[in-house]
C-alpha cells in the first residue's frame, strides 16, 4: 500500500529535469529591428552555425550576427545567390548551413566559404540535409526536390502522388523517412516511394516535430498529434489557431508560433502565452530557434524577438505588483517580502504575489521596518505611518500625532517598543506615546532625514547634507566634505564583525572604521563609475552590492577594503542593468530600506520599474558557458583582406588591424578578450571588452596572432589564430645583407690601398710645395672662417624667421592656442580615425559669457588678458592627444579623442567650474567671468560638419539656458 500511494503521489505530481526553469513571463525579452541593423523586420528563419554565428534570413539578405552588429550577404558575386529575397534556413548534419529564397535561389555556407547551388523551378519555403549529403527543398508550387551528391536532381509533385505541389514543411525521421507538409495534407516519403497520409487533416501543414516521440503537425486549424493510423487534435483552446511554427526546446518542451496570437509554450507550467502586449515585435511568428546557450530566438513580421534567462528577474504590475514604481522593499522574519510602491504595498511569498493581500492602494509607500513583535511600520509619502499587526492595517502615527512632516522616508523600530523617524522636515522619536521632534535646531546637519541606524548607544542619521550621530543625547556631526564634497548618506550597512560602517553617499561609497573613527572614499578615483550610490548589501560569497540610477554594481568586499586602506587604487566591478533582466536600471534611494538581502540570498532592489532580484548562487551559471571566438576582419593600411590561416604581408604594411568577436549572446556587452602576436609580445595582453588589437611598423619576420574570449568570471575558449608573414623589403633580406657587407668590406681594402699609394705619389711633391702654400693657404683659411661664420649667422637667422612664420600661420597670437586652420586639420583626420576605429569623439565650443560688457566696461586690454587666461585654462584641461584652439573672438573649441559624452561632460564641468572661481582682480575689480560650454560626439556621424554643427546648437542651447553651464546634443 505504502508503495502504491509513492506511486500515485509521483504520478500526481510528475518531475523532469528537463522541465522549464522559469514562467514564460519572467524570461528576460529584446527585440531588434532594421533600427538595430536588420536588413529588414522580416524574419523567416534563423540558423546558427558551428563557429557560433546567428543567421537570420529576410526579404533583404541573411543577416550574420555576432552579439555586437549585423552583417548582411545578399545577391552579390560572394553568395552567388540570385535574389536577396532568403526564405529558409538548415544547418546539415555536415555542419554546412543551407539556404533557400526566392527565385529558386539557394547556397551553401561551410567555413565561412559561400558555394552557389543551382536553383529549382520555384520560391523555396524549406530546405533540410540529410546525413548523405542530399538536399531537400520545399517550394512554393514547384513540389519536392532532392539534390544528389552527383549534381543529379529529382522532382516530386501531384503527379508523382503529393497532395499538393506547395510545400511547407520537411521533417527526417529515425528511419529514413522524410515527413512532407503540403498545402493541402500530409505525405511520407521513404526509400523512393511517396504516399499520401491517410487521415491527415486537409490542410495546409506549416509545421512538423516529433515531441514526446509523436509527430505533431501545425495546421492553420490547430495542433494535431499522430495517433496510430490518425490524427487527434491536442489542446483544444488552440483548435481555431492558425500554427505557424513547432520547436522542442533542451528542456523538453514545446513551443508554438502562431499566425495572429503570438507565442505558446507548453510546459510543466501548462500552457502560457506571449503576445505583443508583452513586448513582442508583431503577434506572427515565421520561425521559432533555440541557440546554443538555450536562449529562444523568434522571427516575426515587426523584427527579432529573444526570450533568454538573466541574471536578473523583475515583478511588475506585468505579476501583480499594484505599481511599477517602487521605493523600498522589506525581508519580514515571516519568510514574507513587503514591497512598498507608488500604490500600495504587495507581498510576495513562495514565490507568488499574494495580490489578494495588497495594501493601502491610494498611498505612495516610502519605507517599511518590522518590529520587535513581528508587526510592520508603513511610512507614506504624504499620510504618515501606518501599522500591520495581526491582519490588520491602522494608521499610527501623522501631523496630528506630532510628527514633523507626514512625509516618512525611514522608520528604525527598537527592542524597547520606541521608533525612530526619519522625515522630511526632521527627525521624530516615539515613545510611550509620547513624540519628540529634532530638527537642525537641536544639531541635526540637515532636515531632510533618509537614513537611520543604530550601532550600541549610537544613532545614525543620514541626511540631505550629511551624516549626524546621536551620542548621550547630544547631536554631532560626521565630517564627510574631505571626502570629494561628500553631502549626501542615502544608506547604512553595517558589519560588525569586521567593525565596519559601509555609507552609501552622492560621491560613492565610504568606509568608517568603528575602531578608528578612519573615514575613506571609493569613488571615480578608484574606477567607480558614476557618483550617487544608494543603497549598500552584502552577499553571501563576499560581494557588495551597491545600487544607483544607473544600474545595480557588484565589487568585492577584499577589494573595496584594499582601496580604502590604500593598497590599490583602483576597484574592479560588474554593472548590471536593462540587458541583465532590469525592467529599469533605476534604482531607487532616498528612502529605507531600498535593498534587502532575502532569507534565501537572493538580494531584491526597488527600481523605477518594479522590483528587481539577483541570486548571485546562479551568477556562475552564466560564466559557464564560454564563447567561441572567431576573426572578423583583417585591416592592412586600413584596407580589408581576405581572411586565411596565414597571410603574407607587404613590406610597406606599416599599419595591421585584427578585428574579433566572441560569439556570445547572452552577455554580449561584458565578454572579455586576450591576445598575443608570438613573435611580439611575450605575454598575453588583457584587452577587457575591447575587440580589436593594432600593431605599427612591425619587423620582417614571422608572427602568430592568437586571441581567446570569456564570459566575467568564465573559462577562456578556445583559441582563434592567424599566422602573419611580413615580407622585407629586398635591402633587408640575409642575401642583400651578406652581400653589402663583403662589398662593403672589399671596397674599404680598394680605398685603403689607393689612399697609400696616392700619399706615397704626392709626398715629395707636398713637401715642396708646402713652404710656398703656407702663408697662402693660412691667408684663405682665415677667410674661409670669416666667410664661414657670417654664412652660420645668415643660415641661423633664416631658420628663426622661417619657424615664426610656420608658427603664426597655425598658432593664435593673442592666446597661443591653435588658430581656426590647425584646428580644421586637426578635426579632419582626428574624425577620419574615429570612424575607422569606431571610437567616440567628444567636440566642445567655449564661449565666455557677456565678453562685449568685458571690452566696454573694463578696456579692450582687459578683455585680451581674460582671453589669455582662459586660453591657459582650457590648456590646463587638454591632454597630449587634444586640440585646444581658438575658434574666433571670444569663442574656443576643444576636440578630445576617444573620449565618451560623459567624460567629456566631466572634463567640461570641471573646466566651467574653475574659470568661474578664477580670481580676476589683477586685471581689474568686479570682473566676474563665467563661460558656456556645448558638447557633441561624433557617435552614429558621417561627417565633421555634423560634429560642428551639433556642437554649435549645443552651444546655442547652454547660452538659451541661461549661461554658465554645460549642454549635450
Amino acid at each position: 500500500m505504502f508503495a502504491l500511494l509513492l506511486l500515485q503521489l509521483f504520478l500526481a505530481f510528475p518531475f523532469s529535469a528537463s522541465a522549464a526553469t522559469a514562467v514564460l513571463t519572467d524570461y528576460f525579452r529584446e527585440s531588434w529591428s532594421t533600427r538595430q541593423g536588420l536588413p529588414h523586420n522580416t524574419i523567416n528563419s534563423i540558423s546558427q552555425t558551428p563557429d557560433g554565428y546567428l543567421w537570420f534570413a529576410t526579404w533583404e539578405g541573411v543577416a550574420r550576427y555576432n552579439g555586437r552588429e549585423f552583417k548582411v550577404f545578399g545577391r552579390e558575386q560572394q553568395t552567388g545567390l540570385p535574389d536577396s529575397g532568403i526564405r529558409a534556413l538548415h544547418l546539415d548534419p555536415k555542419g554546412r548551413l543551407l539556404l533557400g529564397g526566392s527565385r529558386g535561389g539557394m547556397a551553401l555556407l561551410q567555413d565561412q566559404q559561400w558555394r552557389p547551388v543551382d536553383p529549382v523551378s520555384s520560391l523555396v519555403n524549406e530546405v533540410r540535409g540529410d546525413a548523405k549529403g542530399q538536399l531537400w527543398v520545399g517550394t512554393e508550387g514547384g513540389g519536392l526536390f532532392c539534390l544528389q551528391t552527383d549534381g543529379s536532381r529529382q522532382q516530386w509533385t501531384r503527379h508523382h502522388g503529393l497532395p499538393s505541389n506547395t510545400i511547407y514543411s520537411l521533417l527526417h525521421d529515425k528511419q529514413g523517412g522524410l515527413w512532407v507538409g503540403t498545402a493541402e495534407g500530409l505525405a511520407y516519403l521513404h526509400d523512393g516511394k511517396l504516399t499520401k497520409v491517410a487521415n491527415s487533416p486537409k490542410s495546409p501543414v506549416f509545421a512538423l516535430t516529433f515531441y514526446k516521440n509523436q509527430l505533431y503537425m501545425a495546421t492553420e486549424r490547430g495542433l494535431f498529434q499522430q495517433q496510430g493510423e490518425g490524427f487527434v487534435l491536442v489542446q483544444p483552446e488552440l483548435q481555431h489557431t492558425a500554427i505557424s511554427r513547432l520547436l522542442v526546446d533542451h528542456h523538453g518542451d514545446l513551443w508554438i508560433g502562431t499566425v495572429e496570437e503570438g507565442i505558446f509554450r507548453l510546459s510543466n507550467y501548462g500552457l502560457e502565452q506571449l503576445t505583443a502586449k508583452q513586448g513582442m515585435p508583431n503577434n506572427r511568428v515565421l520561425t521559432i530557434y533555440e541557440d546554443n546557450e538555450h536562449s529562444i530566438w523568434l522571427g516575426t513580421n515587426g523584427g527579432l524577438f529573444r526570450l533568454r534567462d538573466a541574471p536578473f528577474a523583475t515583478l511588475s504590475t506585468e505579476q501583480g505588483l499594484p505599481d511599477n514604481f517602487v521605493r523600498t522593499v522589506l525581508q519580514h522574519s515571516d519568510g514574507s517580502i513587503w514591497i512598498g510602491t507608488a500604490r500600495g504595498v504587495a507581498r510576495y511569498l513562495n514565490g507568488k504575489l499574494l495580490t489578494e493581500q495588497n495594501l493601502l492602494p491610494e498611498q505612495s509607500v516610502l519605507s517599511l521596518a518590522e518590529t520587535a513583535t513581528g508587526d510592520v511600520l508603513v511610512g507614506t509619502y504624504s499620510s504618515g505611518v501606518f501599522q500591520y499587526s495581526e491582519g490588520k492595517l491602522t494608521k499610527l502615527l501623522d501631523r496630528s500625532s506630532g510628527l514633523l512632516s507626514n512625509e516618512v522616508r525611514a522608520i528604525l523600530p527598537l527592542q524597547d517598543g520606541s521608533i525612530w523617524l526619519g522625515t522630511a522636515q526632521g527627525l521624530n522619536h516615539y515613545q510611550a506615546q509620547q513624540m519628540q521632534s529634532y530638527t537642525t535646531r537641536e544639531g541635526l546637519t540637515a532636515d531632510f532625514v533618509v537614513a537611520l541606524h543604530k550601532i550600541g548607544d549610537v544613532l545614525w542619521i543620514g541626511t540631505g547634507t550629511g551624516v549626524t550621530r546621536l551620542v548621550n543625547g547630544k547631536f554631532e556631526p560626521l565630517p564627510l566634505s574631505q571626502l570629494d564634497q561628500t553631502e549626501y548618506a542615502f544608506d547604512f550597512f553595517e558589519q560588525a564583525e569586521q567593525k565596519l560602517l559601509w555609507l552609501a553617499t552622492d560621491r560613492g561609497l565610504v568606509r568608517y572604521r568603528l575602531d578608528t573613527a578612519e573615514l575613506s572614499l571609493i569613488g571615480r578615483k578608484a574606477g567607480i563609475p558614476f557618483d550617487k550610490i544608494f543603497q549598500v548589501q552584502a552577499d553571501l560569497h563576499g560581494n557588495l552590492w551597491l545600487s544607483s540610477n544607473r544600474g545595480i554594481l557588484r565589487i568585492s568586499q577584499q577589494d573595496a577594503n584594499a582601496v580604502a586602506d590604500g593598497t590599490a587604487t583602483s576597484i574592479a566591478y560588474e554593472l548590471y542593468g536593462e540587458s541583465d533582466g532590469m525592467l529599469s536600471a533605476q534604482a531607487n534611494g532616498g528612502s529605507n530600506p531600498a535593498a534587502i538581502l532575502a532569507q534565501d540570498g537572493a538580494l531584491w532592489f526597488a527600481t523605477a520599474s518594479g522590483v528587481s532580484r539577483v541570486q548571485p548562487d546562479r551568477l556562475a551559471v552564466f560564466a559557464e558557458a564560454t564563447p567561441p571566438v572567431v576573426l572578423e576582419e583583417l585591416l592592412v593600411n586600413g584596407v580589408a583582406q581576405k581572411i586565411d590561416d596565414s597571410i603574407e604581408l607587404p613590406p610597406d604594411s606599416d599599419r595591421v588591424e585584427l578585428h574579433f568577436a566572441g560569439l556570445g549572446y547572452v552577455m554580449p556587452g561584458r565578454i572579455q578578450y586576450r591576445s598575443q602576436l608570438i613573435g611580439f609580445d611575450a605575454n598575453w595582453l588583457d584587452r577587457g571588452q575591447q575587440n580589436f588589437a593594432e600593431y605599427t611598423n612591425l619587423a620582417p619576420g614571422r608572427y602568430e596572432f592568437q586571441v581567446q574570449a570569456a564570459n566575467p568570471g568564465g573559462k577562456w575558449s578556445e583559441t582563434a589564430r592567424i599566422e602573419l608573414i611580413k615580407q622585407p623589403y629586398w635591402w633587408q633580406t640575409r642575401n642583400f645583407q651578406w652581400l653589402s657587407a663583403l662589398s662593403s668590406i672589399a671596397l674599404l681594402l680598394l680605398l685603403v690601398y689607393w689612399r697609400m699609394s696616392s700619399l706615397r705619389h704626392s709626398e715629395q711633391r707636398l713637401k715642396r710645395q708646402v713652404a710656398e702654400k703656407t702663408a697662402e693657404l693660412q691667408q684663405k683659411a682665415n677667410s674661409l672662417q670669416a666667410a664661414d661664420e657670417e654664412k652660420s649667422a645668415l643660415l641661423a637667422q633664416l631658420h628663426q624667421q622661417t619657424l615664426a612664420l610656420e608658427l603664426q600661420a597655425r598658432q593664435d597670437g593673442l592666446t597661443g592656442l591653435a588658430n581656426r586652420r590647425a584646428f580644421d586639420e586637426v578635426l579632419s583626420k582626428e574624425f577620419m580615425r574615429s570612424q575607422r576605429l569606431k571610437q567616440s569623439m567628444a567636440l566642445a565650443f567655449i564661449d565666455i559669457d557677456h565678453f562685449k560688457k568685458i571690452n566696454d566696461t573694463w578696456s579692450h586690454n582687459a578683455g585680451d588678458l581674460a582671453l589669455v587666461a582662459i586660453a591657459e585654462k582650457i590648456r590646463q584641461h587638454s591632454r597630449s592627444v587634444d586640440c585646444a584652439a581658438r575658434w574666433g573672438g571670444e569663442e574656443f573649441a576643444l576636440l578630445m579623442p576617444s573620449t565618451s559624452l560623459e567624460q567629456a561632460q566631466l572634463v567640461c564641468e570641471r573646466l566651467r567650474e574653475e574659470i568661474m572661481l578664477l580670481d580676476w582682480l589683477d586685471i581689474a575689480d568686479g570682473i566676474c567671468i563665467t563661460v558656456s560650454i556645448g558638447i557633441a560626439i561624433s557617435d552614429e556621424l558621417n561627417d565633421a560638419k555634423q560634429l560642428l554643427f551639433l556642437a554649435d546648437q549645443a552651444l546655442y542651447q547652454a547660452k538659451q539656458q541661461g549661461r554658465n553651464r554645460v549642454c549635450a546634443a
